[in-house]
């Protein structure tokens, strides 16, 4: 299941060309996926209001999906952050799907989420920015991340 959530805060001037905010989530479990969007959705909400910035979110728990968005270039993998979960399932870890993402664009800044902190990727920073462990301060600190990869890329403070 893949969500999608562009937020354009009520603004209808179309002469604004507003910049994306490129966001990714690769989890196959569907309440931490969604509380993980909801939780990146709201830490940048004060830069939103501020009408300058679009957020696309793109949400995957099916990574089938995922794959075939990327390969196929639906996606538009330039300049992204995305938080990919370890272990996805299928046979499919985030390994591959990291691979994938800076094969299309290497611009792409990412998070790798697990509940263990023993992955054998961790040690292997080449294919990730962060490491995050899953527990109950992740998404906060996935909040953080998001908001340093925003005043990096924007040359902005975020409030």
């Amino acid at each position: 299941m893949a969500h999608c959530w562009k937020n354009h805060n009520g603004i209808k001037n179309k002469s604004i060309m507003k910049q994306k905010i490129n966001v990714l989530v690769v989890e196959d479990n569907e309440y931490y996926n969604n509380m993980l969007s909801n939780s990146l959705q709201q830490r940048v909400n004060s830069i939103l209001i501020k009408g300058k910035y679009q957020l696309v979110l793109r949400s995957f728990t099916d990574t089938k999906e995922c794959i075939r968005k990327i390969k196929s270039k639906e996606l538009d993998c330039c300049d992204i952050i995305a938080f990919v979960d370890y272990y996805l399932g299928a046979g499919i870890n985030g390994a591959h799907i990291i691979r994938l993402l800076k094969e299309q664009n290497c611009n792409t800044m990412v998070v790798l989420l697990s509940q263990s902190k023993n992955i054998a990727e961790k040690n292997n920073r080449g294919y990730y920015d962060y490491f995050v462990v899953k527990d109950k301060f992740a998404p906060a600190l996935c909040g953080l991340y998001l908001e340093q990869y925003i005043e990096n890329k924007f040359s902005i403070t975020l409030e």
